[in-house]
């Protein structure tokens, strides 16, 4: 059953802009007023008719971006971004960058853009954290590892992704961890944790979650640790994920998604099919989303939903769609309350103008 958008809820909104991404962050409302974040932005004019349409829906006037976070800088993620960084209404507050310094024109007017408008850049990698109220941002990635490789090209720059992990507490983040340790037990071990949590990967392929893995390991039930780990601890546990690099054959490994269990899988693409040949004869494959990350999202019982419909449109062995009620292009809004499952709505962009918003989902 479907509910109004309430104040404290998170709102992710995944825009339909072909091959690309275009991630719109609403965080709850805090001193009267939604903050916004952009997280990627390929097309700057759906965009900020969007943002008009969020603050009237807010009934608040438009003001400047929290920050802008350009996961790395591929032009289907930045090209724009420029816009925002230069707009006397919607400049944003920070710049967040990966670090991986690209030649392209369209990244450098970036740049110029940051230095001429006095923006602050900030160089994300993993374990920085920021709190936007009860909503706490972690970089799981780039590592410092592979941040430190940048200048020796050894570093492919899809994996210099920055990958952020956002969760909606109940409780201000700051205060609950000040109270983490309570003689041998900790709360942080002891929390529910996973269910209000979302991760947006940008394009990150398996160097980058081979680090991520080790630096955020699934630690299991232990008696003899101290302080006590009464718990499993799993910061990669998720309800929902933006699938990495449109859902390439390169984007996430099984055993990554087995860690993180998502409910809810998004991927922002357009269907594209190649023909590759192979032992003298020939396959044709669709290439976003890969064959091989739909399956892994489906061993882990993942719900895939598409910005462009190519995955629903599919037709199962009896004859019916995989999800007909998804089966068409659209930006997809996804509500996470406060330590609460998440839900999710996809608008549909061939029947209706894709801008209005729906505040019940």
């Amino acid at each position: 059953m479907s509910k109004q958008i309430s104040n404290d809820e998170l709102v992710i909104h995944f825009l339909n802009v072909g091959f690309g991404d275009n991630i719109i962050i609403e965080f709850p409302k805090d001193s009267g007023e939604r903050q916004f974040g952009i997280v990627d932005c390929k097309n700057a004019r759906k965009t900020e008719e969007y943002l008009e349409e969020l603050h009237n829906a807010a009934q608040q006037a438009p003001n400047r971006l929290a920050f802008i976070c350009a996961t790395h800088p591929h032009y289907d993620h930045i090209s724009g971004i420029r816009h925002f960084l230069d707009s006397p209404i919607y400049r944003p507050h920070e710049f967040w960058d990966s670090g991986f310094r690209h030649k392209s024109l369209t990244y450098q007017r970036i740049l110029e853009s940051i230095v001429a408008n006095r923006i602050k850049m900030v160089r994300v990698s993993s374990g920085m954290e920021w709190y936007f109220g009860n909503v706490q941002i972690s970089a799981l990635a780039p590592s410092i590892d592979l941040r430190n490789r940048y200048a020796t090209y050894g570093v492919d720059m899809n994996n210099a992704s920055i990958v952020l992990r956002f969760e909606n507490n109940k409780v201000d983040s700051i205060l609950k961890k000040s109270e983490e340790y309570e003689g041998v037990i900790s709360k942080e071990a002891v929390r529910s944790a996973g269910q209000s949590v979302v991760i947006l990967t940008g394009d990150a392929e398996f160097d980058s979650w081979a680090h991520v893995v080790q630096e955020y390991p699934k630690l299991e039930r232990s008696s003899t640790h101290q302080p006590l780990v009464n718990k499993m601890i799993n910061n990669l546990n998720c309800a929902v994920i933006k699938v990495s690099h449109h859902g390439s054959m390169h984007s996430t490994p099984l055993d990554v998604y087995e860690k993180m269990s998502p409910a809810i899988a998004v991927i922002s693409t357009k269907q594209e099919m190649s023909t590759k040949s192979v032992n003298q004869g020939s396959i044709t494959r669709g290439l976003f989303p890969h064959d091989t990350s739909v399956l892994a999202l489906e061993e882990c019982d993942a719900k895939v939903i598409t910005t462009d419909g190519s995955y629903e449109d599919q037709k199962m062995d009896n004859g019916t769609l995989k999800d007909s009620a998804n089966a068409h292009p659209g930006s997809i809004v996804l509500a996470v309350p406060p330590g609460g499952r998440p839900r999710i709505h996809k608008l549909d962009d061939g029947t209706q103008d894709p801008v209005p918003l729906l505040r019940t989902i």
